[in-house]
């Protein structure tokens, strides 16, 4: 089959990764990706592994532009259009559908939905969505279990509804012996344990949750050292907010880490303090790599971590500040390796690439075969 993915931007998130790697392992399709937005990271990535990509360059509302992908479409002639994420929902459904394409698949990554985290635009955007479910998408996949209970609680077309959770390739998150160059690099003591958190600066993600959580460490006197990544994370904002809690000394903030399994395997524990997500891949990627992890019950992140970790309600420092320390408790201890090597088989049973790549090859093809 010939498969349009149309996605809002190729910039460096979860979502972008998921569809990089059903194009690079995906050998039973023909993939073709087109960008509504920006080209971003995973453009020249895709570009790097054959994949045909274009990067439309276009705001909401460019008819030119719109019209260009109207033509774009026709010209290929896809079996099938896969959208990712609202806008290209909407866009991308219209156009297909004026390019008298009928197999339409949305992609849904988003669980909860907050008028704190999430603009009024979008969520009249989600709305208007789980209207046109009912007629224009012929499935809908979604990436976790909260999700698919959300657009259920949204009005979205059921019985078009199809979880698909994240799959890796453990092959590419190798284990290997710790090279301590965070440890050597940042001067950070032997005997000190590392706690790592891997998220962009958003409100989602909840850092201050995390900074509370450490501030109340600290007071105890427990003995370690944080390191945050993500984009945008080294901003003023934190800085003045560590400061204030007497954490300056303990904790370094770094934009991007391009050797994000470097930084895995040097970390002692990965915690994630967010407020939403869908099917977070940082804590199957710190997994992956035997690094077991602090999450809070949000989105798929307590299925992801099952008994390998540690689970908290999100928005409560003084339980995630406890879970931290038993974890930071646990390290190097007499079951640590246990633990660790439990934390990478629970993502190889559960959430391998081909298993992924399986459900996404059953949902296109029975709809390419469906002769209504």
């Amino acid at each position: 089959m010939k498969i349009i993915h149309i996605i809002t931007s190729l910039d460096d998130g979860g979502t972008e990764k998921i569809l990089y790697n059903i194009c690079k392992y995906d050998f039973n399709n023909q993939h073709i990706v087109i960008s509504l937005k920006s080209s971003g990271k995973y453009f020249s990535k895709l570009k790097q592994i054959g994949i045909k990509v274009y990067s439309m360059k276009m705001s909401f509302f460019s008819i030119l532009k719109f019209f260009y992908l109207v033509k774009k479409i026709s010209y290929i002639r896809p079996d099938i259009v896969q959208t990712w994420l609202p806008h290209a929902d909407l866009l991308g459904s219209f156009a297909a559908r004026l390019a008298n394409i009928k197999n339409i698949v949305w992609n849904i990554r988003y669980s909860k939905l907050e008028k704190e985290t999430v603009s009024l635009s979008i969520l009249i955007l989600i709305n208007f969505l789980s209207k046109l479910s009912y007629v224009i998408p012929k499935k809908i996949i979604v990436v976790s279990k909260s999700a698919l209970k959300n657009c259920k609680n949204l009005g979205y077309c059921n019985y078009k509804l199809n979880l698909i959770q994240n799959g890796y390739d453990l092959s590419i998150f190798k284990p290997n012996k710790k090279k301590n160059l965070l440890r050597k690099k940042l001067k950070i003591k032997k005997n000190t344990k590392i706690i790592g958190c891997v998220a962009r600066y958003d409100a989602t993600k909840d850092h201050l949750n995390l900074l509370n959580a450490l501030s109340i460490l600290k007071k105890k006197d427990i003995n370690f050292f944080c390191i945050l990544v993500g984009s945008n994370i080294n901003n003023q904002f934190l800085i003045e907010k560590i400061n204030q809690l007497g954490l300056s000394k303990t904790i370094k903030l770094i934009n991007k880490n391009n050797e994000i399994s470097d930084f895995f395997r040097d970390i002692d524990i990965h915690v994630l303090s967010s407020k939403t997500e869908g099917f977070p891949n940082v804590v199957a990627e710190a997994m992956a790599l035997k690094t077991p992890c602090v999450v809070t019950d949000v989105g798929d992140s307590a299925l992801i971590v099952g008994k390998t970790g540690w689970i908290v309600p999100p928005r409560n420092s003084e339980k995630l500040s406890n879970a931290i320390e038993k974890a930071l408790s646990e390290v190097r201890g007499a079951k640590w390796k246990k633990k660790c090597n439990l934390a990478r088989l629970r993502i190889k049973e559960n959430f391998e690439i081909n298993k992924m790549l399986n459900y996404y090859n059953r949902v296109w093809s029975k709809i390419f075969n469906d002769k209504n």
